[in-house]
């Protein structure tokens, strides 16, 4: 009897299947529905890091971004090679000598008759310690004190003189003229004038004076040996 109705129930359901009009539904069957759009939205990526979606306004961007371009200029670098060339070459250095003063014929020849190779000792004294300040005496025995020239000179003679194996003996004074007056063993050796911008220098030569003008102090004291090989010849005269 109950197989009879599970039977008929059967016929009964394939009849109205027959009997209905298609819907065009998919026959419910208790299975879930799909959601086929929904599923190719919805893609799920794997990646160790992750993953950096730029927008369009950021591509844009990009775009837009200034490029570059590095463009080889033949005469340019044909320069930079010379300059480089220019740069390993070794610089000369021209150094400016001043020319030396033309001395009188009087002057040159006492500096020809007078060359220190000649009038240096071999066994040269020592030098004496010039006192600071130095005063000369003038005529009527009023002191004076030497200038910072006049210092430098007279020690510069007082260092030649030992060089050449000759004693202090020196003595100095000062003219009204403030030209130095130079003395050695109360003999006069010569004059010197040390201010102002241009000094001179005198000395003695064929029983008369001669002066040089014009001179710096530098140029005064390379005229010392002239001074020092007079001396010299007076004392073995």
């Amino acid at each position: 009897m109950l197989e009879k109705n599970i039977l008929d129930k059967i016929a009964d359901f394939f009849k109205s299947i027959g009997t209905r009009k298609a819907s065009g539904e998919p026959i419910d069957l208790g299975r879930p529905k799909h959601d086929f759009e929904t599923q190719e939205k919805e893609i799920h990526i794997t990646h160790d890091e992750p993953v950096k979606v730029k927008s369009k306004a950021a591509l844009q961007d990009k775009k837009d971004d200034p490029v570059i371009q590095l463009v080889k200029d033949k005469e340019g670098s044909q320069k930079a090679t010379q300059t480089e060339k220019e740069a390993k070459k070794p610089v000369t250095i021209v150094a400016t000598v001043k020319p030396r003063k033309e001395l009188s014929e009087a002057i040159e020849a006492l500096r020809v008759q007078y060359p220190w190779r000649k009038l240096k000792a071999e066994k040269p004294l020592s030098v004496q310690t010039l006192p600071e300040p130095f005063y000369f005496l003038t005529s009527d025995n009023q002191p004076v004190e030497a200038g910072k020239f006049e210092v430098s000179f007279i020690k510069e003679l007082l260092i030649k003189a030992a060089e050449a194996g000759i004693e202090n003996k020196f003595t100095f004074s000062i003219s009204s003229t403030m030209s130095v007056i130079v003395k050695y063993k109360k003999k006069l050796v010569g004059r010197v004038y040390l201010h102002g911008r241009k000094h001179h220098m005198t000395f003695k030569t064929d029983a008369k004076i001669v002066t040089e003008e014009n001179l710096t102090l530098s140029e005064c004291k390379k005229l010392i040996p002239i001074w020092i090989g007079q001396i010299k010849d007076s004392l073995h005269a």
